[in-house]
């Protein structure tokens, strides 16, 4: 799908999502004064709340390997030990990381949610995004928080209210009409401090299928390893990340690990590309891929070392087909990750946007192929400052063929590095 206005983007997602049985969202505004800042300005923060219906929902939750996690993130890890959660309290604007009072705070806010929905206080989460360094406004959320039920809303307006930088809401969802079988639906916010593992992002997949915590968890890890730990869009891992995933099971069918697999992967996916689209400041989504690796965790280690390489991204954004850099950040990540040369470089190709640039150790250049590349990556860019909407111009793809045993592809994504980039983090906090 393409869209040209944002109010056709909305449309489409409050006409198409597939929402599964048994789940329940809200959402609400506050205003609140940031003791941090100087000034009496007034911020805007959402409340959003996810609700399952089924007592006990099997539950599994993956989070950043950032060593200064945020209270969130500390919360989740002890809440989920049991494998079943209820509910998620989201609120953006502040990201409840390294304040004095943080844990307290969140499990304040959590427990306040549990008493107000009437659910175990141990099932419940409270998740935040925003800046860090802030402590979190308790007194206005709490009052807030008794008046969620009266304020129900859709997938869509969920996904919107825990945005932060980004600039369109993200839902994915597979199954559904016409397809007999559960529904899974994801929604997702992230935009930038994009990096695995995992990235500056919140992702909630709800599934109505009956799976158990256990298999929950394993095919998750998996779903989650091959998407989301497969991106990057500038290089900085958040302290915020997490992923939860929440199995209601009022489909009554209950899924295999195959199954539930094929059901998940492509809507993880689907998010994962949106993330790298919405990048702050991206014009340009670059797609590595790598074929002929021996080991797939050393082939994603080298795409997100290239995705990552400010001198790839910054020709990249100029349009500039510049391969010398392409050949050498790979280079570069091949000493880092493979220092024994498992990798056998001799036979490596390159293609760039589908066109032989680099084999059997040489470049294959000419002026019609630099014409030709400058405008393929010309009519990928999209327009950084766009809001609303999502565009899909494609992707710059690089392809990385060691012609080696191993067929399998490993696909990372990530983002350029544009003016746009810099102007929102220089100003994001003023």
């Amino acid at each position: 799908m393409s869209f040209t206005e944002e109010q056709d983007y909305l449309d489409y997602l409050d006409r198409q999502a597939r929402v599964p049985r048994g789940f329940r969202f809200y959402r609400r505004s506050i205003t609140f004064n940031a003791a941090e800042r100087p000034g009496d300005e007034a911020y805007r923060m959402n409340l959003s709340y996810l609700h399952s219906d089924a007592v006990e929902t099997p539950a599994a939750v993956m989070t950043t390997t950032n060593r200064f996690p945020g209270a969130p993130v500390i919360l989740a890890r002890e809440r989920i030990a049991a494998g079943h959660l209820r509910g998620v309290l989201v609120n953006n604007k502040v990201a409840n990381v390294g304040a004095e009072t943080g844990l307290a705070d969140a499990r304040r806010l959590a427990d306040c949610t549990a008493h107000t929905f009437a659910v175990p206080e141990r099932q419940i989460l409270s998740v935040s995004t925003g800046v860090i360094g802030w402590r979190l406004p308790v007194n206005e959320m709490e009052s807030a928080i008794p008046r969620l039920p009266d304020s129900p809303c859709s997938p869509r307006e969920f996904s919107q209210a825990i945005m932060t930088t980004d600039r369109y809401p993200k839902l994915a969802w597979s199954g559904g009409p016409g397809e007999p079988g559960p529904v899974m639906l994801g929604a997702a916010k992230g935009a930038g401090m994009v990096e695995p593992n995992l990235a500056t992002m919140l992702v909630f997949f709800l599934t109505d299928a009956v799976v158990p915590p256990v298999l929950l968890d394993r095919v998750q890890r998996r779903v989650v390893n091959r998407s989301f730990n497969a991106l990057s869009v500038d290089g900085d891992q958040s302290t915020s990340d997490m992923v939860v995933a929440m199995a209601g099971g009022a489909s009554g069918v209950e899924l295999n690990e195959r199954d539930l697999e094929t059901l998940w992967q492509p809507v993880a996916d689907a998010l994962a590309l949106e993330i790298v689209r919405n990048g702050e400041g991206t014009s340009h989504v670059i797609e590595v891929i790598i074929r002929g690796c021996p080991d797939a965790s050393l082939a994603r280690k080298l795409g997100r070392h290239v995705v990552d390489s400010p001198l790839v991204k910054t020709a990249i954004s100029g349009n500039d087909p510049n391969v010398g850099r392409i050949l050498g950040a790979l280079g570069d990540g091949l000493s880092r990750f493979d220092p024994e040369g498992r990798i056998d470089t001799s036979r490596l190709t390159i293609a760039l946007a589908e066109r032989v640039v680099y084999r059997d150790g040489s470049f294959v250049l000419n002026q019609e192929s630099e014409r030709i590349l400058a405008g393929t990556f010309q009519a990928a860019a999209m327009d950084p400052v766009l809001k609303g909407y999502p565009q899909d111009r494609g992707t710059v793809p690089i392809i990385f063929d060691f012609r080696g045993e191993a067929r399998e592809s490993v696909r990372v994504l990530g983002s350029d590095l544009s003016h746009e980039y810099i102007r929102v983090n220089a100003d994001y906090r003023t």
